[in-house]
């Protein structure tokens, strides 16, 4: 047992913590020293960094967290430092992501509205996922726009999988709305669509595919065409099977090659209803069209 006394225990694990030596000893002995620790783990938290590093500050919030310091993890997150430079701030948002994360055991109305006024500041990961976690209706809107985030999407996902049936309403208006600029519809726009599309597939239960989802088969964005074609070959309606299959088909000529490799494992798991329009392809297509429906063709061939 170390006899060290206590103030020497703990300026020994926050040197350690600060000086990246040991950082993740220096976590279960901080937390032995109990609540002593947690002055100086905020003064840790709180502590300036220009190059960035946020490792230090990550276990720091680790130990608060265990020490149940939840009032040091909100008054960090309710107003957590803005510096212009920007490597700084991006150690900043790491560490205010973590803390989030971390606030997410006291799941109480004080914490949801801090949730949310953070997030109306900066989509975070953590705060995302956080708020997520509420599965509440109101978080729809922030969920929605953090699926076009890719630091964000997989928290979002997260959320709506919480929320569940109840969300696919909006989840459909997201996918079939794009949102367009002065060249197009934009990449963020375009994910969005795609990942709530999925959702959409994967939580909206099995009646057949609404009007809206047949219609994107016909999407300009290849990869959201590719989704509402699984949509209607898992859940048809009347002729939105054939109608995917054509695309499907289409697709096959597409230059994106991880998205023909898709395409073809979902012709050949739906063989059966797409095979007039594979066979009716193969005796038309020019390659490497052709190669590629003869290899749907042959995988789904018994041997």
């Amino acid at each position: 047992m170390d006899e060290a006394p206590l103030e020497r225990r703990i300026a020994d694990g926050i040197e350690r913590l600060a000086s990246l030596r040991d950082g993740e000893r220096a976590i279960p002995a901080l937390i032995a020293c109990g609540e002593a620790a947690v002055a100086p783990l905020r003064e840790l938290l709180f502590a300036r960094d220009p190059s960035g590093i946020f490792l230090p500050r990550l276990q720091a919030v680790e130990v608060l967290s265990a020490l149940a310091a939840k009032d040091v993890l909100l008054e960090y997150l309710a107003q957590p430092p803005s510096y212009s430079d920007a490597v700084e701030q991006a150690g900043v948002d790491v560490v205010a992501s973590a803390v989030a994360e971390a606030l997410a055991r006291w799941p109480d109305e004080q914490l949801f509205s801090l949730m949310r006024r953070t997030v109306d500041q900066k989509l975070l990961p953590g705060v995302v996922d956080t708020l997520g976690r509420f599965a509440r209706q109101e978080t729809i809107p922030v969920l929605a726009e953090a699926l076009g985030e890719d630091f964000c999407r997989a928290a979002a996902e997260r959320g709506f999988r919480r929320l569940g049936p109840q969300a696919c309403p909006d989840l459909l208006r997201v996918a079939a709305s794009p949102v367009p600029s002065a060249w197009g519809e934009t990449e963020m726009s375009r994910r969005r669509r795609r990942s709530a599309l999925g959702l959409w597939n994967e939580l909206c239960g099995d009646a057949p595919a609404p009007g809206h989802v047949v219609a994107l088969i016909e999407d300009p964005d290849e990869r959201v065409a590719f989704l509402a074609c699984a949509a209607c070959l898992r859940r048809p309606g009347p002729g939105s099977a054939p109608a995917a299959a054509v695309r499907l088909v289409s697709l096959l000529g597409t230059l994106d090659w991880m998205l023909r490799n898709d395409v073809e494992d979902l012709l050949v798991r739906h063989y059966a209803a797409c095979r007039p329009q594979i066979e009716a392809g193969l005796t038309s297509a020019q390659e490497p069209l052709a190669s590629a429906l003869g290899r749907v063709a042959a995988r789904a061939s018994p041997p």
